[in-house]
């Protein structure tokens, strides 16, 4: 597994955002969609987190270390789903859609937008596959293989599950600590319904960085 170049990764991501916010500019006719900008930079947050973890990782490993590794990993965990969540801010193009019609057919305004919003999620994607990346580098340092293949599936389910919660019940990364309105969403989210939607998402997050994986890796 390659370690990735974290300086011009940042680098590129950067200007890729920087580059994505001008075109949101240019294109921005209403306010609606400056969500785009916060989701973006909640997106940049576990890349960050993973940076740091990976950079802990390669120094002299000591109880202290280790200890904080593991609550890098858990904040890591509760932020990463905010990466690839932005993907499903396309929803808001079908919430909207009876703005863009015009004689029938929809405008250009549409499609601006949506590929905007494309764009956003690319982003967003990258910076989470960057980041499952990191730790499962981290991961692959300290224990088999197959095991870090393991908890990248399960990083991806709770992903899943993290975008259902944040999609349809609007709950966010820092309302953990929030323990009586946590539980109770919980406890309301934990149906088949719900589930199968966490799957199906983690699978798609899983299917990402699989392809991303490889072509780091490529030979």
């Amino acid at each position: 597994m390659k370690a990735l170049n974290h300086f011009y990764l940042t680098l590129l991501l950067s200007v890729l955002s920087i580059i994505c916010i001008g075109v949101y500019f240019l294109f921005r006719k209403q306010t609606y969609f400056d969500f785009l900008l916060w989701n973006l930079f909640l997106a940049w947050i576990p890349y960050s987190i993973s940076i740091l973890a990976h950079s802990i990782n390669n120094r002299v490993s000591s109880k202290l270390s280790q200890i904080f590794l593991i609550i890098l990993g858990l904040a890591w965990i509760l932020f990463l789903p905010n990466s690839p969540y932005v993907i499903t801010d396309l929803i808001h193009l079908t919430i909207l859609k009876d703005a863009y019609v015009q004689k029938g057919s929809l405008s250009f305004a549409y499609w601006y937008d949506f590929f905007v919003i494309v764009l956003f999620s690319w982003i967003g994607i990258l910076l989470g596959c960057s980041s499952m990346y990191n730790f499962q580098f981290i991961l692959m340092k300290h224990f088999k293989r197959i095991v870090s293949w393991f908890m990248t599936l399960l990083f991806s389910l709770l992903s899943g599950y993290g975008i259902l919660l944040g999609r349809e019940y609007r709950l966010n990364s820092w309302d953990v600590l929030s323990y009586h309105r946590l539980l109770t969403i919980i406890q309301g989210s934990l149906n088949l319904e719900s589930l199968l939607f966490s799957l199906l998402v983690g699978l798609v997050i899983m299917t990402f960085y699989t392809s991303y994986y490889f072509l780091v890796n490529r030979q």
